[in-house]
This record gives C-alpha cells, sequence and structure tokens, in this order.
C-alpha cells in the first residue's frame, strides 16, 4: 500500500533509497554492496542442537522435531531451506512490484517439499534431499492480474536463492580435525 506521508514509500519500500542502492550496485561492480559475501557460522551445542551466527548478527536456532530424535527447540535444516525460498522470493516480489507503483493489499508464498528419509537414513540408495520444491503464491494488488503475474514471473528470475537451488552450485566442504581436547567456545 502506498504511504500517506510520502508517495515515494510503495509497500513499505522507500522508492528513492531503492533506487539509490540500485545505482550503487550498478555503479560499484566488483564491491561489497554489488557482490555481497555472507557467511554463517553453526556450532553444535548438543544432540541436534544448533546455534548459527548469521552475517549481520542475528542468530538461529536449529534443531530436529522430537519424532526424529530431536527436542524441537529451533528450526529444522528443511524448514530453514523452504523459509529461505519463501523468503527470498518475497523479498524480490515486493521490490519489483513497489518499483513499478503496484499496490499490494497481501501477499502469502505457501513454500513445500518432501525429503527422503528413507536414503538420508542409508535404508535405501536415492537422493536423501529434496525431490522437488513447490511454492504456491497468493496475492491481491491493485494491479491486473494478468500484469502482476507477468512480472512476477520476470522477477522470480531474479530471486538469488531459488536461483541458486535450481542450478549446480558447488557445496565445498573442508575439514580440521583440532587435536586438542579442549571444549571450544560458543562466540
Amino acid at each position: 500500500m502506498v504511504d500517506s506521508d510520502t508517495k515515494n514509500v510503495v509497500n513499505g519500500i522507500d522508492l528513492e533509497r531503492s533506487q539509490i542502492i540500485r545505482n550503487l550496485i550498478k555503479i560499484e561492480g566488483d564491491s561489497d554492496i554489488a557482490q555481497p559475501g555472507y557467511q554463517v557460522k553453526v556450532v553444535w551445542d548438543s544432540g541436534y542442537h544448533t546455534t548459527s551466527n548469521v552475517t549481520d548478527g542475528q542468530i538461529v536456532t536449529g534443531d530436529e522435531p522430537v519424532r526424529y530424535g530431536g527436542e524441537g527447540m529451533g528450526i529444522t535444516p528443511q524448514d530453514l531451506l523452504l523459509t529461505a525460498i519463501g523468503h527470498c522470493l518475497a523479498a524480490t516480489y515486493i521490490g519489483g512490484l513497489s518499483a513499478a507503483r503496484i499496490n499490494v493489499e497481501s501477499l502469502r508464498l505457501h513454500v513445500s517439499g518432501r525429503v527422503n528419509f528413507r536414503a538420508a537414513f542409508a535404508i535405501e540408495p536415492g537422493n536423501p534431499g529434496f525431490e522437488d520444491i513447490s511454492v504456491v503464491v497468493e496475492i491481491q494488488t491493485d494491479a491486473p492480474p494478468d500484469k502482476a503475474t507477468a512480472l512476477l514471473k520476470k522477477l522470480q528470475r531474479t530471486a538469488p536463492i531459488p536461483d541458486t537451488i535450481m542450478r549446480p552450485v558447488p557445496v565445498n566442504i573442508e575439514i580440521h580435525h583440532h587435536s586438542e581436547q579442549a571444549t571450544m567456545p560458543h562466540d
């Protein structure tokens, strides 16, 4: 919705600020604003419980549900992945719709998928991850549905998280052993 205080705020997005950021990204091609790095430190606490410190200092608690031996005290990796997809699409959509000055009354994304735990628990061969992920978008705007849908389809190609998942991206894992039996502090 358009903010009544200023015509340059649409759906809670400051369009002038967004344009300044876009121009910085365009001008500073190799800088941190154009190609930001992200880093997460995940520390195992106990059982399946982990604590993650993310790039800007937020803390995410991870765990498995009780039915899989966890305590159910945090988000599962599967839910975190689905959340990342949904949040990325929502942010991409709302940014693009706002830039097009389309007022959004509501936006909901339902993200779902199934994981093959028979493969994850080595009971049978196969891929242990999601076989597919579905996203259902429910949206209400002041634009004609065909115009909003065409823009959403265009925007989804620019969403970084779905893009990362849909194309092969190497995950490079290094293992470093610590010979001391000392307890490592949590940051």
